[in-house]
């Protein structure tokens, strides 16, 4: 089950996605707007573009930055499973007390 408490690092990297997003569809619109109230739109087409290839540049990292950051999460998780499965086996059965009784 997903849990708000555990998953901090997914929280901020889509609420760092969301705003990343918003603005570069408020300065798009901006810088659109501008042209189109000018008369001349092609102007602002380099600044515009230039938003969208910073707005690519920085998805792409935290995306990149976000799954790097599972997996070491998923490695750690592994290795704690593993050490907790050496731990149980190396050790006898405590809840087990009574001897074995033989079959007839």
């Amino acid at each position: 089950m997903f849990s708000f408490k555990k998953d901090k690092t997914g929280f901020f990297t889509a609420l760092s996605l969301i705003i990343l997003v918003a603005a570069t569809v408020i300065t798009t619109g901006i810088l659109l707007a501008q042209g189109i109230k000018e008369g001349n739109w092609e102007y602002y087409s380099i600044p515009i573009k230039i938003v969208l290839a910073v707005f690519w540049l920085a998805g792409m990292t935290i995306v990149l930055t976000r799954i790097g950051v599972f997996a070491v999460q998923r490695g750690k998780k592994k290795l704690e499973e593993l050490q907790s499965t050496e731990n149980s086996a190396s050790q006898p059965d405590s809840q087990n007390t009574e001897p074995e009784q033989p079959k007839s």
